[in-house]
């Protein structure tokens, strides 16, 4: 199943990421439109915003493939509370629990792990708002509301927010998923006799 997830994901990253290129060429071929801080910063042409999206899809590559094919939960005999399973798979010790998980982690795959589904889940999502944007200024649509919303964030770049809270309420979901995962496996003590 994460396998389907992680074709599906990359594949559509992918699909969106050559979308908003196309529509970006469409709608200002002198990127004069362009609000990607980088391009616009570094008065970048478009080399570099190609450059700059093989770099992008890349990472994003790298983390979903991390998050959804390369990561393997660790197993805990903790089966009934969920604190005490972030503490194990976090600090070694179901008896680390800590409010909000301040302290640095022993065990930093499930941080990491976490960190790329949210983020690998979020961005297709976050990157459609973009293309839907194009759109609307290429056919020349009139969505006010649609445009004060985008015109609130720095630089117009709503989607950059958009990921980050999609993807903060996905560790949830990533922590739930792999709690219930970990409530299916067989106990520690059973692995080890086998």
């Amino acid at each position: 199943m994460k396998k389907k997830f992680f074709i599906i994901l990359t594949s559509a990253y992918f699909i969106i990421t050559v979308a908003d290129l196309l529509l970006t060429f469409i709608a200002t071929p002198d990127l004069a439109m362009e609000g990607n801080p980088l391009v616009v910063n570094l008065k970048m042409d478009w080399l570099g915003l190609i450059i700059i999206n093989v770099i992008t899809f890349a990472a994003y590559f790298a983390m979903a493939y991390y998050a959804y094919i390369k990561y393997k939960s660790p197993v805990s005999d903790e089966k009934k509370d969920l604190r005490r399973y972030l503490a194990d798979i976090t600090y070694g010790d179901p008896n680390k629990v800590n409010a909000g998980m301040w302290r640095l982690p022993k065990y930093w795959a499930p941080q990491i792990a976490c960190l790329c589904f949210s983020v690998a889940t979020a961005l297709p999502f976050a990157r459609l708002i973009v293309v839907v944007e194009w759109i609307l200024i290429i056919k020349d649509i009139s969505a006010p509301l649609f445009f004060s919303i985008i015109a609130i964030f720095p630089m117009g770049r709503i989607d950059y927010f958009i990921a980050l809270f999609i993807a903060w309420g996905l560790t949830l979901v990533w922590i739930q998923i792999e709690f219930k995962q970990n409530q299916k496996a067989p106990l520690k003590a059973d692995n080890d006799n086998i």
